[in-house]
């Protein structure tokens, strides 16, 4: 599973400068290795993380949803992208903002950047992990890139006995389509979509399609590479 995380520092990534041990779930002197614990943690997380350095943009650390959006051939380029382990912005205009974060993140300060071109621009958090006035280390959290998770869906399906077919109907019924859309999708008659939605309600325990959907989108982000 380590593998697959990508590690381009040699310097230790946890704790990061200004991390306080006593307020650490893992403390270094722990048996278990809390450095091995971080990077099998990101993984795990459907979210885009990494950790890069702030004063040179290095990248030390990253899951690999945050590698496909730093990667412009991947079709979900973020508008940041990696050369020779630096994390850059694609357009100028983001690169500025990029490095307004960072030195936000000099002084402790967290921020919101938003990079890309129109239409498919993302949101990335830029968190501190250096007290003020270190050069220290920054986590970059990437914006989700869709409303439900297609991983944390599967499972919440399976967890509640949801039929092959239910699970592609909430799966198209979560991306937005409407029950005539679904049936025209699967070939079948809109009567057994909506047979089929109050099956997958009353499985759930859900009074509605919306709080259906919003129950989905509130599901742990599960990295589906892992699933």
């Amino acid at each position: 599973m380590l593998d697959s995380l990508t590690t381009l520092d040699s310097s230790p990534a946890w704790p990061a400068a200004g991390f306080s041990a006593e307020r650490a779930s893992v403390p270094p002197s722990d048996p278990f290795n809390a450095s091995v614990l971080l990077r099998s943690v990101i993984e795990h997380v459907d979210y885009g993380l990494a950790l890069i350095s702030i004063g040179t943009r290095k990248l030390r650390l990253a899951n690999q949803p945050a590698l496909i959006a730093m990667s412009p051939e991947s079709g979900h380029s973020s508008g940041l992208c990696l050369i020779d382990g630096i994390v850059h912005a694609l357009r100028p205009q983001d690169d500025r903002a990029f490095e307004r974060s960072l030195t936000l993140a000099r002084t402790g300060v967290r921020d919101l950047l938003n990079v890309g071109k129109e239409g498919v621009r993302t949101t990335v958090a830029v968190v501190p992990l250096a007290a003020p006035g270190d050069e220290g280390t920054a986590l970059m959290i990437f914006a989700k890139r869709r409303l439900c998770d297609a991983s944390a869906m599967a499972l919440f399906a399976r967890a509640c006995d949801l039929t092959a077919a239910e699970s592609n109907v909430l799966a198209a019924v979560c991306e937005g389509m409407r029950p005539h859309e679904v049936a025209d999708q699967h070939g079948v008659q809109v009567s057994t979509v909506r047979s089929q939605l109050l099956s997958i309600r009353q499985k759930t325990r859900c009074g509605s399609i919306r709080d259906l959907v919003q129950t989905v989108s509130l599901l742990p982000p599960m990295a589906r590479h892992l699933c």
